[in-house]
């Protein structure tokens, strides 16, 4: 019987001990690169393919520092509210990768949502926003550069 008891303890420690994630805050500024690709232009609305390259260049979290990443995705913006979605890959200097998908809403602040991961980033879940800090001008036409803020949390299992 006790053999029973300390058989269900050990399975109940191990089940509980799975369900523990560990959940961590992230905050950086990415500045980045990118071209645009128009597919529709026409009076108050435009529809664009978009992809972008970009580094972290400063974080108030030690794994994010000097992240780099690659985002492709569409943007359509009507009666000048930008509505569109796509995915990032993430890569820490570690060599460990995430991906996530970003969302714009025209009725909310923009979404991000941590979808898988690799390395030490595998099972990686959560989200936050970010922002844009700046937009400088562009020195080719479709193409940009600036810096945002991201900042959330992920959850590893």
């Amino acid at each position: 019987m006790q053999l029973h008891k300390n058989l269900a303890l050990v399975a109940l420690i191990a089940i509980a001990g799975s369900a523990i994630a560990a959940e961590a805050a992230y905050d950086f500024v990415a500045c980045t690169h990118g071209k645009r690709t128009a597919l529709e232009e026409t009076g108050d609305f435009a529809a664009y393919a978009v992809e972008g390259w970009g580094v972290v260049a400063s974080s108030t979290t030690k794994d994010w520092e000097n992240a780099s990443t690659h985002c492709v995705g569409y943007l359509r913006v009507t009666a000048g509210k930008p509505l569109g979605r796509g995915v990032c890959k993430w890569v820490q200097n570690s060599g460990d990768t995430a991906v996530g998908e970003f969302e714009y809403s025209a009725t909310a602040e923009p979404k991000w949502t941590w979808l898988t991961g690799t390395g030490r980033l595998k099972g990686i879940s959560g989200g936050g926003t970010f922002k844009e800090v700046f937009n400088a001008k562009t020195v080719d036409p479709g193409t940009g550069q600036g810096c945002r803020r991201d900042w959330g949390k992920f959850m590893l299992p």
